[in-house]
């Protein structure tokens, strides 16, 4: 009997911790991510870098049908930064948590196109062969 109430508890805490790690950050249609030291980020229990992230919300998009990413408190301007790229990239919506709200993040603004040098039309010289004799006039 003893061995049995352990196995029972022994599993129901098993099936707990599957649980806990089996549970998404996706809230809302919004992927949460948390903001780790070094410029990196946390989702889903895994730690990455942002063109890790990228794959990885692109792959949520497909999945689970985002429709935005948010950043959790603590990140810098930086990582604001990359989640904006990130979102923009995907067209989805960024935000950052504040408090018990996602407040929108400034989207980067497009970079402007640089216009292409002029096209010179002038016809150009021959140069002259080595070993070769001018013409004569």
């Amino acid at each position: 009997m003893k061995n049995l109430i352990r196995g029972a508890v022994l599993a129901l805490g098993l099936a707990t911790m599957t649980g806990a790690f089996a549970r998404s950050d996706v809230r809302d249609g919004n992927a949460m991510v948390t903001p780790a030291k070094g410029g990196r980020y946390s989702i889903d229990g895994s730690t990455m870098g942002k063109a890790e992230l990228f794959g990885y919300i692109s792959d949520l998009k497909d999945r689970e049908h985002l429709t935005g990413v948010a950043l959790k408190r603590g990140g810098n301007a930086d990582q604001r930064k990359v989640i904006g790229s990130i979102a923009k990239t995907l067209e989805l919506k960024a935000f950052e948590q504040d408090g018990g709200d996602l407040k929108p993040i400034d989207l980067p603004a497009a970079a402007p196109t640089p216009s292409p040098p002029p096209i010179d039309n002038k016809p150009a010289t021959a140069a002259p062969v080595a070993g070769s004799t001018p013409p004569a006039n």
